[in-house]
C-alpha cells in the first residue's frame, strides 16, 4: 500500500472517530477542538515523506482502527498507590484515559489552583495563547490530541511561591480487551513571577494497546523556575505521542530530563520558545531500547532575545532490532545576540541489528553567539573492556558496567532518588534479559 494510501485511510478513520466523538456529546471545548480537527486536514496524517517524520514510521499507527475511550476512571487505587513516588502521596495529579480523576488526585500544602480548561478559558489572554497556537500548529499529532482532548485542565501557581517537595504527575491508561483505544490529555501550568515547582512525570497502562497522544504547555512568568523529570513506561505493545510547549520570559529556568524504556513508537516533541533576555532551557534524555522498541526525539529550540542559553544531551542505548532518532534544530534569531547553545547526541549500539539516527542543526542569524553541536555512534569501547575484565570481572559483568556508566551522566541529572533507583532497575534488567 502506498503511502498516499495509507494517509488518506487514516484521515478518514479519524474524521468518522471525531464524528462519533461529538455525537455522544458535544464537549466543553467544542470550538478549539473543532479548529484543531479543521487543522488536522490541513496538514494531513504523516509519512516518511514528511520532514517531521523523516525517522518515523507511522503506518502501522495509522492502520489501527481506535476506538474511544468508555471506562475513564476505571482503575484501583491499589494500582495508582504502586506507581506513585514515596514523598508524593500528597501532592499527585492523575489523568486516568486522558481525564484529570479528582478522587485519585492530592494537592495538600501547595499554593496551587487547579482550574479546568473550558473554565480557564474565560482568560482572554489563555484563550488567545490556545487558539494561537492551535491555529498555527505545525505537528498533525498535537493538532489530533486536541481535536480529541476531554476537560483539560490548567495548574496555576501564583507569584512569589515556591513548591516544596515534589509534584508527580501520574497518566494511566487502561487500554480495553476489545480493541485499542485513544487517549489524548491536556494539562497547562502557568507559573507567576518568581515560582519554582519541581515536577516528576510518569506514564503507565494496566494493558498495552492504546494510543496516548499528550499535549502540555508550560507558560513561565519572569524568574520562574521549573525542574520537570518525564518517565515513560508505557507497555510495549502501545503507542506514546506527545508535544510539549515550553515558552520562558526574562530570566526563567526549565530543566528537563525524559526518560524512556521505549514502546511499539514513541515519540517525544519539544517545542521551546526563549522569549526574554536570561531565560535558560536545559533538555536531557536517556532512552534504553531493546527487541522492535522505537523512540524518537523531535525538538525545536527557538532562542527570540539575546543573552539566553540552552543545553541539549540526549543518550540512546540500543539493543536488538530497537531504533530511535533525533531531530533537533537551535534557532537563533537575528536579535538574539550572545545566545549561548549545544547539542549533543550519544548513540550506543549493542547489537548488529539496532538503528540510529541522528540530525542535530544550527539555524543561525545572529554574529555574536556560542553555538555547537554534535552527535556520535558508537559499540562498547573494547580497551575499556578489556580492561575491566583484566580487573576480574566477566565479560558480561563488564559489558553492563560500561552500559550503566555510558547512561549515568544523564541518569545523574534527577534530583529525584526514586526516580534514579527505577531507572537503574529498567536498565539492568533489560541488560540481564538480553544478556549483554
Amino acid at each position: 500500500m502506498s503511502d498516499t494510501l495509507v494517509e488518506s485511510s487514516a484521515e478518514s478513520t479519524f474524521l468518522d472517530l471525531h464524528k462519533k466523538y461529538f455525537e455522544q456529546e458535544r464537549p466543553a471545548l467544542a470550538e478549539l477542538q473543532e479548529a484543531a480537527l479543521n487543522r488536522f486536514v490541513l496538514l494531513g496524517f504523516p509519512h516518511s515523506k514528511h520532514e517531521m517524520y523523516t525517522f518515523v514510521n507511522t503506518k502501522g499507527l495509522a492502520g489501527t482502527p481506535f476506538s474511544l475511550s468508555d471506562v475513564s476512571g476505571e482503575v484501583s487505587e491499589d494500582f495508582v498507590a504502586s506507581h506513585i513516588y514515596p514523598g508524593c502521596e500528597r501532592q499527585c495529579l492523575v489523568f486516568v484515559d486522558g481525564a484529570f480523576n479528582s478522587a485519585l488526585s492530592r494537592l495538600e500544602g501547595v499554593n496551587a489552583s487547579l482550574v479546568p480548561l473550558s473554565e480557564a478559558m474565560s482568560d482572554q489572554v489563555l484563550k488567545d495563547y490556545l487558539s494561537e497556537t492551535t491555529e498555527n500548529e505545525n505537528d498533525v499529532f498535537a493538532s489530533l490530541s486536541t481535536a480529541f482532548c476531554g476537560e483539560g485542565l490548567l495548574c496555576k501557581i501564583g507569584d512569589n511561591t515556591q513548591v516544596s517537595g515534589t509534584v508527580q504527575v501520574l497518566f494511566v491508561s487502561t487500554g480495553r480487551k476489545s480493541g485499542p483505544v485513544m487517549h489524548a490529555p491536556r494539562l497547562i501550568w502557568q507559573l507567576g513571577t518568581l515560582s519554582e515547582i519541581k515536577v516528576v512525570e510518569k506514564y503507565v497502562g494496566t494493558e498495552g494497546g492504546y494510543f496516548i497522544n499528550s499535549v502540555q504547555d508550560w507558560l513561565l512568568a519572569e524568574g520562574a523556575g521549573v525542574g520537570y523529570t518525564k518517565v515513560q513506561a508505557d507497555p510495549f505493545d502501545s503507542w506514546h505521542f506527545s508535544k510539549t510547549r515550553i515558552q520562558l520570559h526574562r530570566n526563567a529556568r526549565f530543566y528537563s530530563t525524559n526518560a524512556s524504556s521505549g514502546t511499539l513508537l514513541a515519540r517525544h516533541h519539544y517545542d521551546v520558545r526563549l522569549k526574554e533576555e536570561g531565560s535558560e532551557l536545559r533538555l536531557n534524555g536517556v532512552s534504553v531500547l531493546d527487541g522492535k522498541e522505537q523512540v524518537h526525539n523531535f525538538i525545536r529550540v527557538h532562542h527570540e532575545a539575546p543573552q539566553c542559553v540552552s543545553h541539549q544531551h540526549f543518550k540512546n542505548i540500543v539493543n536488538g532490532q530497537a531504533r530511535s532518532s533525533f531531530d533537533g534544530t537551535v534557532i537563533v534569531n537575528q536579535g538574539a545576540q550572545l545566545t549561548s547553545s549545544d547539542q549533543l547526541i550519544n548513540n550506543l549500539m549493542l547489537s548488529n541489528d539496532g538503528h540510529a539516527d541522528n540530525k542535530p542543526n544550527l539555524m543561525i542569524f545572529a554574529d555574536d553567539v556560542k553555538c555547537t553541536h554534535g552527535a556520535t555512534i558508537g559499540q562498547i569501547d573494547e580497551n575499556q573492556w578489556f580492561y575491566l575484565q583484566t580487573r576480574g570481572l566477566s565479560a558480561k559483568t563488564a559489558k553492563e558496567l560500561l552500559t550503566r556508566s555510558f547512561a549515568k551522566s544523564i541518569i545523574q541529572t534527577i534530583e529525584f532518588p526514586e526516580v534514579v533507583k527505577e531507572l537503574n532497575d529498567t536498565l539492568l534488567k533489560k541488560l540481564e534479559a538480553r544478556n549483554v
